[in-house]
C-alpha cells in the first residue's frame, strides 16, 4: 500500500510536491485545475524537476466539474480536449493512471440520456488514454454513480476502465456507506482510493479521518477484505497542513 496526498489547486503545484514529500507521503495525487494548476498553464518541466528531486510517485486527477455529459455537444468536445491535454501531461510526468468524474449534468433530458452521454464520453476517454499507457479510472459520484446498480452498466461496457473509489463520496446521499456493497461486486476493478471524512448528507467536507462520522476501522477493513493493496490518497483539505 502507498499513501499519497492531493495538491491544492489554488497553490503552486511544484511547491505542493515539495510539501507532500516533506510530510512523508509516497506520491502526489496531482489535480490539474485552475487557478494555479490548470493544464493549459502549468509548468510541466518544473513539476518534472520537483518529482525527480523528491522521488514522489504520481497519480493523475482531473477537475470534477468537466461537462462530459452536457446536452451541448460543443461543451462535451471541449471537455474531452481538456482530458486529452491532461492525459499527455500525466504521461509526461510518469503517471500510470488518470481519473474522471461522471457528469451528473442537468436539464430536461432525463437520467438515462445523461448516463448514455457519460458512457459515450468514457469510451472516447479510454481511447485517449490508451496510447499514453494510462489507465482511465472512474471515480464514484454521490449523484447517481455511487452504487453497484449505477456502476455496473459502465464497468461492464468498458472492461479497461478502472474503479476509483472515494470512501467519503460513498457516505453521501445514502442511508449507509456504499463502500462494502460496491467492493463486494467490483473489488477486482479497484485501481485507486480516496479517503476523507464527512458527516453524511450532501456535503463533501474533505475532513481528516476521525473528524466526521465514517467508521474507518470498518472502511479500511473492507478494503483489506477486497484484497486492495494499491494507492490511497488522503484527500483532506484543512487550514493547517500539518
Amino acid at each position: 500500500m502507498r499513501l499519497g496526498a492531493m495538491n491544492h489547486p489554488a497553490r503552486d503545484p511544484a511547491a505542493e510536491i515539495e510539501l507532500i514529500a516533506r510530510q512523508g507521503f509516497d506520491f502526489i495525487d496531482l489535480t490539474l485545475e485552475p487557478p494555479a494548476a490548470a493544464s493549459a498553464t502549468v509548468d510541466v518541466a518544473a513539476l518534472q524537476r520537483a518529482l525527480k528531486r523528491t522521488g514522489l510517485g504520481i497519480v493523475g486527477h482531473t477537475a470534477y466539474y468537466l461537462p462530459i455529459a452536457s446536452p451541448f455537444p460543443e461543451l462535451r468536445e471541449c471537455a474531452l480536449r481538456e482530458f486529452a491535454r491532461c492525459a499527455a501531461i500525466f504521461a509526461e510526468l510518469g503517471a500510470a493512471a488518470m481519473n474522471v468524474h461522471p457528469d451528473p449534468s442537468v436539464g430536461l433530458l432525463g437520467d438515462e440520456w445523461v448516463r448514455r452521454q457519460n458512457l459515450e464520453s468514457l469510451q472516447v476517454l479510454v481511447e485517449i488514454c490508451r496510447p499514453h499507457g494510462l489507465r482511465l479510472m472512474l471515480e464514484n459520484h454521490p449523484h447517481g454513480y455511487n452504487s453497484p446498480e449505477h456502476l455496473r452498466p459502465i464497468l461492464t461496457a468498458l472492461p479497461e476502465l478502472g474503479l476509483h473509489w472515494d470512501v467519503g463520496h460513498g457516505n453521501l446521499l445514502t442511508p449507509y456507506n456504499r463502500t462494502e456493497a460496491v467492493l463486494q461486486q467490483f473489488g477486482d476493478r479497484l485501481a485507486h482510493v480516496h479517503i476523507s471524512d464527512n458527516k453524511g448528507g450532501d456535503r463533501d467536507l474533505h475532513l481528516p479521518m476521525g473528524v466526521g462520522t465514517i467508521d474507518w476501522r470498518w472502511a479500511l477493513g473492507t478494503l483489506q477484505r477486497a484484497g486492495y493493496d494499491g494507492t490511497i490518497t488522503i484527500e483532506a483539505f484543512v487550514p493547517d497542513p500539518d
